[in-house]
């Protein structure tokens, strides 16, 4: 039996319970966790590392091209080691965060964030006992859910709250972020991606086992330490909406190892209503086919539409003009680009 993997309840800002679907559980031939946790195949990583080592110890040049493939070659490589665990499920011991994964996957989330040209999330400490807790219940029951009920296998009232509120994977952190983004059988919400891309998250939480993870997207009931955040004046000003893949450069990998061509394009939008927007995608003149679907409202944005390349895969190289016609025109074009 094929199990589900990843799902979300959480709070939007404005207040207001959802709910998303599930991903499904990495194959057991590796497959889905290779497609979903990684920048470059494994294969590829411990050949390279030397080279990205010293690529990484270097600035990034000044173009946005030159920016985006350095922070995709080197903080990329922070998804491909799982976290360590020192809890035990047998004795519903949630343990420490692994600190180093934790930083990983904070990175990983703000790496897909700067590509998409939004400001990055802080990580909040004081959200970390509660998703700890999260990830024990899910990994004490081998099982995904927001609501888990006190005959769970060490329940508490903190991890139920937490489990509400958050993100929640079969994949340890790092691991899971790159797989929210993909968001594969969420086509109907895309909760995931739109939550971690959101212009509106400003801090996470970070809790996980050696398998399970959790992602605290609302912790405003948990409490607020020093994170939970003015906008910095270097932070790129809100935009409104954001989109994946987003204006500009972007590495075709993502393409390939997020599987964008088949899971979906997004655009989402913190203020405009996207449920009756039309999309057309144009390269060198041409209108390219694409088959559009209005996402679920309020999940991780007021509202969101997905579009599938139909009869075209995307290219290195080639330009992308994207335009979304709704409350108001959205035009942006996406640059696949073949990193170093």
């Amino acid at each position: 039996m094929k199990l589900r993997a990843i799902a979300t309840t959480a709070l939007l800002l404005g207040g207001c319970v959802v709910e998303s679907g599930n991903l499904p559980a990495p194959s057991a031939t590796g497959r889905a966790a290779d497609t979903t946790t990684d920048v470059r195949s494994s294969g590829d990583a411990g050949a390279e590392a030397p080279f990205d080592d010293a690529v990484c110890l270097e600035e990034a040049g000044q173009s946005r091209r030159e920016q985006v493939c350095h922070r995709w070659r080197c903080d990329g490589r922070d998804a491909v080691a799982p976290a360590r665990w020192s809890g035990d499920a047998s004795s519903c011991l949630a343990g420490e965060l692994d600190a180093d994964a934790g930083e990983r996957a904070v990175r990983l989330v703000n790496l897909h964030r700067f590509i998409a040209g939004v400001a990055p999330v802080g990580f909040e400490p004081s959200w970390t006992g509660a998703a700890q807790e999260c990830a024990l219940v899910a990994h004490a029951n081998a099982r995904l859910s927001h609501t888990p009920s006190r005959d769970w296998r060490c329940w508490s009232e903190v991890a139920a709250h937490a489990s509400s509120i958050s993100l929640v994977a079969n994949r340890s952190a790092p691991l899971a972020i790159a797989a929210f983004i993909e968001d594969p059988g969420n086509e109907s919400t895309m909760v995931h991606r739109r939550w971690l891309l959101s212009e509106e998250l400003t801090a996470i939480g970070i809790g996980s086992t050696d398998r399970y993870a959790c992602v605290v997207v609302d912790g405003r009931s948990l409490g607020a330490g020093d994170v939970t955040k003015t906008r910095r004046s270097s932070d790129a000003p809100p935009r409104g909406w954001g989109a994946w893949p987003p204006p500009g450069p972007v590495p075709i990998d993502v393409f390939a190892t997020e599987r964008l061509d088949e899971i979906g394009w997004t655009v989402q939008s913190s203020s405009d209503g996207l449920e009756q927007a039309t999309v057309t995608v144009s390269s060198s003149g041409e209108r390219l086919a694409v088959r559009a679907t209005p996402l679920t409202p309020s999940l991780g944005s007021r509202s969101a539409i997905r579009f599938v390349p139909d009869g075209w895969k995307t290219e290195a190289g080639r330009s992308y003009v994207v335009s979304i016609q709704g409350p108001n025109t959205i035009d942006f074009t996406v640059e696949p680009t073949e990193c170093p």
